[in-house]
């Protein structure tokens, strides 16, 4: 697992699409490697992850709560594991104010720009990666299956209300989770 702080080597640009109903293994094959629709860009699918993160008022950073790894405010945060894995992700809020995290759905069409006849130009988190708001001090995990699709950005932010109002929460800092 790895996090990049600041500005992430200019992949493609993400879109924050509204959520979507599609699943991870839409067009996948039996053997997990996307199939037609997505097949893997990097050869390496099915590395479990464990990935700890925090969130406050100010954002979101990578670590535990006790790792001491607090950024400035307004850096955003790269989450990146590989793709069709299963991943435990915990999220632990040290706001004073409910946070959660959600994953939102990005188009595929920069890295697949040839679809075939049924296959889906979004990919999606699982519902279950969502975490719903927590309240201050409360940390949560979930395990889930990273999509098929990867070389994408899927933008993240807090799945809290409240927080629509805050860059650093809302995902239009750049917040993503990269599928490689």
């Amino acid at each position: 697992m790895r996090f990049t702080r600041r500005s992430f080597l200019s992949l493609a640009g993400v879109v924050c699409l509204a959520h979507c109903g599609s699943s991870p293994s839409a067009g996948s094959s039996a053997s997990g490697d996307g199939g037609d629709c997505y097949p893997d860009n990097d050869g390496i699918t099915n590395v479990p992850e464990t990935v700890d993160v925090v969130v406050d008022d100010r954002g979101f950073y990578p670590g535990s709560p006790d790792s001491g790894a607090y950024a400035d405010a307004g850096m955003k945060t790269v989450i990146a594991t590989q793709n069709s894995s299963t991943v435990t992700f915990t999220l632990t809020n040290r706001g004073t104010q409910p946070h959660g995290f959600e994953v939102e759905c990005t188009s595929v069409l920069s890295v697949y720009p040839s679809l075939p006849a049924g296959c889906s130009s979004t990919a999606c988190f699982p519902s279950d990666s969502t975490i719903a708001p927590l309240a201050p001090g409360a940390t949560k995990t979930v395990t889930f299956v990273t999509p098929v699709p990867d070389n994408l950005n899927y933008p993240f932010k807090s799945s809290a209300p409240g927080d629509a109002k805050n860059p650093a929460l809302n995902g239009s800092d750049g917040s993503a989770w990269s599928l490689m």
